[in-house]
């Protein structure tokens, strides 16, 4: 997972993804988007960028540079304005992740959408009117139902799915 602010430079990023990398954090954070990319396609990466801000989110896949030369094929879920504002959510799984194990439920798929939308288990369960309890199980579920290991790979396979969309809804 990684983080970048509004001039997309990575802020932030977890250590799974440098893990996958093969990098320290210390070499991703600071660094523009693309940096990651051959050369001929660091064009493309900034490109990507536009689109985002635009969409409001974007799936694409890529293929990312390894220090040793080796190229890694993975895919990019990204949300503009995730977690806040002016900061905008990438989250990189890789390209050859299994589908979805089974659906998931409707309630499972609202709480997943505002999980998305940034808002935290408390936040949910006081809009939809449910104890933390039940939020926590929902989110628990919807993560088996997807075969997601972490809250954030599960808004990644909903949006990748289109089981959720961040488009703004009326009212």
């Amino acid at each position: 997972m990684l983080i970048l602010d509004d001039d997309a430079v990575y802020t932030d990023a977890n250590d799974a993804l440098c893990r996958a990398l093969a990098r320290p954090r210390e070499q991703v954070v600071g660094r523009r988007l693309g940096f990651l990319s051959t050369p001929e396609r660091r064009a493309e990466a900034q490109a990507l960028w536009p689109e985002l801000v635009a969409r409001r989110h974007v799936v694409a896949g890529w293929v990312v540079t390894q220090p040793d030369g080796s190229s890694v094929g993975i895919e990019i879920v990204a949300a503009a304005d995730v977690p806040e504002p002016g900061r905008h959510l990438a989250v990189c799984l890789p390209s050859s992740r299994a589908q979805p194990e089974r659906a998931i439920s409707p309630r499972e798929t609202e709480v997943t959408e505002l999980l998305a939308r940034g808002l935290s288990g408390e936040q949910i369960a006081e809009r939809l009117f449910l104890s933390p309890e039940t939020v926590r199980t929902h989110i628990r579920n919807a993560m088996d139902g997807m075969g997601a290991h972490t809250r954030a790979q599960l808004v990644a396979l909903a949006l990748d799915s289109k089981l959720i969309t961040l488009r703004e809804h009326p009212g």
